[in-house]
């Protein structure tokens, strides 16, 4: 096997060589700060970028403090098939959101929700674990000088740690690496009978088994990898902070909220204020160098307005003083689908499913206490996906295409999970608070769910039109930020999820899923057609509008070129920058976790070859 090694900064590679500690050691001390306390750097947020960063930046010998609202994983965050019971856990912020009446309409209080991590590693620790980086078209795109995909790709190199190249094609050797610190590879796979029949699906409509989405080509069904290693979740707590090099020199304060950015007189930026600990004592902490915000796309730019930095209309009215009027918080992007539910395997034995339920939910609670969530390592069939432009879809002939070189840049993603059968019934309100839809969605998926299990369906938007934005609640800095994401504000959304619904109605309609009795689950929805026998296109159309759901991949709030220039800078302060997943204009084809580290990985270099002298 070919190894690819990608060199780090100044201070040596940050690659696998070392063992990397297993999640149950993922316990450190939290830095003792004291009011006045100087550093030469402050990055705040140890998520996805933050910690890529403050690692980095650490091994090349600077002084780093990172600062983190939240603690350490628990034990549920290790599991891989545990990600959708850390939605709306303590380890979740679970934002409330602003409704615009026109998205997640059966959703409680008609609103979507927004859910981050609150812990070490940030959303890495609580997501789905997928690694896609997105399509070169993403950066390309952006016309951005020093951020196309050749400027982009070294940065995905170095920190991946591919562990399964061997199970890749040879034409996969170019775009991977195997000796970086963050471990990626295949989930356990699990016994779902499901993942052959969904790969066969597709293959049936003439969609292409690609086995990685991460190389030559994105359209397909594939098995994607994850972070995972050792039939565990790889988050960046996992691969950065817990390696034995970092915890000797960079310094990490758990249960530290930053305030908002010390700016003097003559826009420098001078440090952060922070509460900090149990006791919310309210700190001052200085940088000598840099303050790099990486508390990601929806509390960065909170912290920027709080500092005075923002639209001046806003800060205005709010009586903040305005040290610089940018653009922050605006042109909110992010990937959102449908919910679609496919019912399968009937059963009508009720106290047979029940107890089959309870055993299920048993087993999963004993496996974690007692063998650290070994069984629970894969995560059923959401490696499964596929990646289409519908564009290329022949809706008449059921059959993809994908004849032209604007083919190879997909507009849907379909993603994949199970529900197994009776469970929702064992759970009503459990599963109301994991999804946040309303009642009356919950009762009526009840029902069906005590016969049937359900596969879950969703067709991602890769390509939104519509954008939101973020705003300061009030002056209070421990006050979540006013969150107005804008689902399908523009119709041309809706449009792109009803072409994706036709193509999972087509799926279902292929012999693979016939043959188990698939059916795609028809909700009475206010304001919608009785069914889609009346009106197809209107029924599904307004079913996306009730049946949004956010994929957590939320952009463009600090955007290059508006807000920060190419090296990551924030205009008009100096010694600032913003680093996380905000900074891109635009999602990537894929999840924003690979991108997000990347960026950090990247802003680490920035800062330390403007700082060498």
């Amino acid at each position: 096997m070919r190894t690819l090694h990608v060199d780090g900064p100044s201070g040596g590679p940050l690659g696998g060589e070392q063992e990397v500690h297993p999640a149950q050691k993922q316990r450190r001390e939290t830095a003792r700060l004291t009011d006045g306390d100087t550093f030469e750097y402050i990055v705040v947020g140890a998520g996805a970028a933050g910690t890529a960063a403050a690692a980095r930046m650490a091994l090349a010998g600077a002084d780093v403090l990172l600062l983190e609202a939240g603690g350490d994983p628990d034990l549920f965050s290790r599991v891989p098939g545990a990600s959708m019971a850390l939605l709306g856990s303590n380890l979740d912020y679970h934002y409330e959101t602003i409704s615009n009446n026109m998205s997640c309409l059966s959703s409680q209080k008609r609103s979507c929700r927004a859910s981050r991590g609150k812990c070490l590693g940030g959303s890495t620790s609580i997501n789905y674990m997928m690694y896609v980086r997105g399509n070169p078209y993403d950066f390309d795109s952006l016309h951005l000088s020093n951020w196309s995909w050749n400027d982009m790709k070294p940065y995905f190199l170095r920190y991946e740690g591919l562990t399964d190249l061997n199970l890749l094609p040879p034409s996969s050797i170019p775009y991977h690496n195997t000796a970086g610190t963050m471990k990626v590879g295949f989930f356990r796979n699990s016994d779902n009978s499901w993942r052959s029949r969904i790969i066969d699906g597709f293959n049936y409509l003439n969609f292409p088994y690609n086995a990685d989405v991460n190389a030559i080509s994105q359209i397909g069904v594939s098995q994607v990898i994850g972070y995972t290693y050792k039939n565990q979740r790889m988050s960046t707590a996992r691969g950065y902070l817990e390696r034995d090099d970092v915890k000797m020199k960079l310094k990490v304060a758990k249960f530290t909220t930053c305030t908002g950015v010390i700016i003097d007189d003559d826009n420098v930026a001078r440090g952060v204020t922070v509460v900090h600990g149990l006791f919310k004592t309210k700190l001052r902490l200085y940088a000598t160098k840099e303050v790099i915000l990486s508390a990601g796309a929806l509390v960065t730019p909170q912290l920027l307005m709080l500092s005075g930095i923002g639209p001046a209309e806003h800060l205005n009215e709010l009586g903040i003083p305005l040290r610089v009027d940018l653009s922050v918080g605006n042109d909110m992007i992010d990937h959102a689908l449908p919910l679609i539910f496919i019912k399968v395997d009937r059963d009508s034995n009720f106290l047979k499913t029940i107890v089959e339920s309870i055993g299920t939910v048993f087993n999963f609670f004993a496996d974690i206490l007692f063998t650290r969530g070994e069984s629970h390592s894969s995560i059923g069939v959401t490696d499964i996906t596929a990646f289409v432009n519908t564009r290329c879809y022949d809706f008449k002939e059921r059959r993809l295409m994908n004849n032209g070189a604007d083919c190879e840049v997909p507009t849907t993603q379909i993603i994949f999970a199970n529900i197994d059968k009776g469970l929702i019934q064992l759970g009503p309100k459990i599963f109301q608070h994991k999804t946040g839809l309303n009642r009356a969605i919950t009762r009526q998926l009840s029902k069906i769910n005590a016969d049937h299990a359900f596969l879950l369906v969703s067709c991602e938007l890769l390509e939104p039109k519509s954008s939101g934005r973020v705003r300061l609640a009030g002056v209070d800095p421990l006050q979540a930020p006013a969150i107005f994401l804008n689902y399908l504000a523009d119709n041309r959304d809706v449009e792109q999820m009803v072409r994706g619904i036709r193509i999972i109605q087509h799926l279902i309609e292929t012999p693979a899923f016939k043959s188990r009795g698939a059916s795609m689950v028809q909700l009475e929805l206010e304001g919608c057609p009785r069914s889609a026998e009346e009106d197809w296109s209107s029924y599904w159309g307004c079913y996306a509008r009730h049946m949004t759901y956010s994929t957590f991949h939320s952009v463009g709030t600090t955007a290059l070129g508006r807000v920060v220039d190419g090296r990551l800078r924030v205009r008009g302060v100096r010694r600032l920058r913003a680093a996380d997943a905000g900074v891109l204009p635009r999602p990537p084809r894929g999840n924003t976790a690979a991108a997000a580290i990347a960026v950090g990985e990247r802003a680490a270099d920035f800062v330390l070859e403007d700082n060498q002298h």
